[in-house]
């Protein structure tokens, strides 16, 4: 048989190729391997939120920080004077409000007394009438507190007018001094945002903002590569994705540290990829192609080490090899 298959290498070639096929469409059945993986942990990349040029860089580049320590500071100058433009307005509203209070007040005694002189007016009338229908008051007295009756009402009309423009100042006050208050917070808020610090812990990634650049609300300045997270991303085929599941065990190896072999467990499927770069990023895109070879779609799965080597430092998107256990 074998020197039949010797003799017609064709024939052994394709007999190679076959147990081949036929031993790889196996091993697929037990186990996914994939050489395009690689070491992940979280990212957070400090952007401005407000804009002005870079007054002061406390950073360099892979320098390790602490949490809260500070990263940059834009110029604070024009903010400091902003915050103390809005405080001078909070306190002219305040002092309006209370002038405008003042005035409901003395609104209030002016309605008061016109109330008083109405009401002597009317006692006064009253009277006249009485003594008119005995025939001790002659007509032009009735006609001197009748007038006065008006004037007097007309007096009280004017004073509750006054009262309510008086209220209506109190409300405009108050308006004036809510909009004052939150320009003085939005102050306060901007300038607090000249000084930067990190939110956690970890290396500067290389950046290259020096002092002088003007920002932009948005301008991304640095990122810090905390150790949060840390977990190794393999692109695996997607004809395992059937068999792949959450706490499957995991041998892989690592290029910052080759040759040592590592377990992990499977924590994390991604439950689905762009099929397009131009896609919005809110899922990853894994690229089908290797030069002119179109491969099969690839889907992350993220894998997390039993134990991270104490003395291997962490290389933010170092490759690595898997090999997942069904």
């Amino acid at each position: 048989m074998l020197s039949r298959l010797i003799r017609h290498p064709v024939s052994l070639i394709l007999g190679v190729v076959v147990g081949l096929f036929a031993l790889y469409e196996t091993s697929v059945r037990f186990f996914a391997y994939t050489g395009d993986a690689y070491v992940m942990s979280d990212i957070v990349v400090l952007s401005a939120q407000i804009e002005g040029p870079v007054a002061r860089l406390a950073v360099q580049n892979n320098q390790r920080v602490a949490e809260n320590q500070l990263l940059f500071e834009i110029e604070r100058t024009p903010y400091a004077l902003k915050l103390q433009e809005t405080q001078a307005a909070l306190a002219t509203a305040r002092a309006d409000l209370a002038l405008a209070q003042d005035e409901v007040t003395a609104a209030k005694a002016s309605v008061t007394a016109a109330q008083a002189v109405q009401t002597n007016a009317q006692d006064q009338l009253g009277r006249v009438k009485t003594l008119e229908g005995e025939g001790f008051s002659p007509e032009a007295t009735l006609d001197v507190a009748t007038r006065d009756v008006a004037t007097a009402g007309a007096n009280v009309m004017a004073a509750q007018a006054q009262l309510e423009v008086t209220l209506r100042r109190v409300a405009v006050a108050q308006a004036a001094i809510a909009a004052a208050e939150a320009a003085v917070a939005k102050a306060q808020y901007d300038l607090s945002k000249t000084v930067v610090t990190a939110p956690d812990a970890g290396r500067v990634a290389p950046f290259v903002t020096r002092v002088g650049d003007y920002l932009r609300p948005g301008s991304e300045v640095l990122a810090i590569v905390t150790e949060r997270r840390r977990r190794v991303v393999a692109n695996v085929s997607e004809r395992h994705l059937a068999r792949i599941a959450l706490g499957q065990r995991v041998l892989l190896t690592l290029g910052s540290d080759p040759w040592v072999l590592h377990e992990g467990t499977v924590s994390g499927i991604a439950g689905g990829v762009a099929r397009s770069p131009d896609n919005p990023q809110v899922i990853p895109y894994v690229e089908p192609t290797t030069d002119w070879v179109r491969l099969p779609r690839r889907f992350p799965v993220e894998v997390t080490l039993d134990a991270w080597p104490e003395r291997l430092g962490l290389f933010n998107g170092a490759d690595a090899r898997v090999l997942i256990w069904f």
